[in-house]
């Protein structure tokens, strides 16, 4: 057990010397002798290692464990499995990481998980490419173990991001390290660009902000049991709701019908999660026809615009105050080609810019890009 030990701690520092990115990340693993693993796993504090297998290893592939080890973590494999099939996210992770290893000049055994086929695709791109394993079949030179805390109990999803933000830190900073030292090959600096500034799909930030304007009901029977044990009586989380949600449609001629219905299924498909009432408003310099009410019952959502005019901002949220109503959020689906806005409404907006045209942002809410 010593010898793996030693082993795995020369490795080690051969990568700081070596490959900084990778040795400055290593750094952040402890390392645990578990002889009951068959041959290594990681959950984004510990590397796990079974003495046996590390000691049969040339140094050179010890190297490469810590390197594939250290990657699962960085591309935060063990927080983003959800209810994937626990040895097919494995080879898929295994997949992903192998080919960008190889390619920064790591020993990769002839047993390892290694396809061309599979370079630049993501653990989630590969996973749904691969057939279901066989029972019993292995991942290769390790295993991920879903992230947990310190005792030991799964990670809340406030857990899993602050988890994931923090080796989004250390891989910048391990990034700037290796640069620093001229030794950061092209490949590994545009996967960290894309993992730590990664480009969201624009439907992705309109699911995020639909989350955020939920409202969390709590209950104080039962409590949270969570911190019982600290003393501390507090109320547990019963439901999510999504209070009322206003769309308003630019019919003004700019928005086609293609947009409408790719936007409409996307709204449908989150909402989906929620028990809630979408109003839509049709408007271009004013508002069209009567607006439509939705509920659940009423999903997927058909939109069918009406107007063809100018472009007016203001209808909307004036109609949205006269009737006295307190949305959740207000999403306006716009070329954005108006410069008629209102004064800042009080409750969330968010502006889903279609097409190119090249306009002043308005003085409030969000603003996302839609393809």
């Amino acid at each position: 057990m010593l010898e793996a030990e030693q082993k795995l701690t020369k490795a080690r520092a051969g990568l700081i010397l070596d490959q900084p990115f990778f040795g400055s990340l290593a750094l952040r693993l402890q390392a645990v002798a578990d002889p009951g693993c068959k041959t290594a796993w990681v959950d984004g504090k510990k590397l796990g290692y079974n003495p046996a297998f590390i000691k049969d290893l040339p140094i050179n592939v010890v190297k490469s464990v810590w390197a594939h080890e250290v990657m699962h973590c960085a591309c935060a494999h063990h927080l983003r499995r959800g209810a994937r099939q626990v040895t097919k996210w494995n080879q898929a992770g295994d997949y992903a990481i192998n080919g960008i290893l190889k390619n920064s000049g790591f020993e990769i055994p002839a047993d390892w998980l290694l396809n061309p086929a599979y370079q630049d695709k993501s653990s989630e791109e590969i996973y749904n490419l691969l057939p279901d394993p066989p029972p019993g079949q292995g991942n290769g030179p390790g295993e991920v173990r879903d992230g947990t805390d310190d005792h030991g109990k799964p990670l809340q999803p406030p857990q899993q991001a602050q988890a994931e933000q923090d080796w989004k830190v250390a891989m910048a900073q391990a990034a700037q390290q290796a640069k620093a030292c001229g030794n950061l090959p092209a490949d590994l600096a545009r996967l960290v660009e894309e993992i730590v500034h990664p480009k969201l799909n624009p439907y992705e930030i309109l699911r995020q902000f639909l989350e955020m304007s939920a409202r969390n009901d709590y209950a104080w029977t039962p409590p949270n049991r969570r911190y019982l044990t600290q003393g501390f009586y507090l109320p547990s989380l019963r439901s999510e709701e999504l209070p009322e949600i206003v769309i308003a449609v630019d019919t003004s001629g700019s928005v086609t019908a293609e947009e409408l219905a790719q936007f409409a299924a996307e709204v449908s498909g989150i909402l989906e999660a929620y028990d809630t009432t979408i109003t839509v408003i049709y408007c271009d310099s004013g508002i069209k026809g009567d607006p439509e009410i939705f509920t659940r019952e009423n999903l997927p959502l058909k939109l069918n615009a009406k107007g063809g005019g100018g472009t007016d901002f203001r209808p909307p949220f004036k109609w949205v105050a006269d009737q006295g109503l307190a949305p959740a959020c207000l999403i306006y689906l716009t070329d954005m080609c108006c410069s008629r806005f209102p004064l800042d409404p009080g409750y969330p907006v968010l502006w889903a810019k279609i097409g190119i045209w090249q306009t002043n942002p308005p003085p409030f809410g969000e603003v996302i890009g839609i393809d």
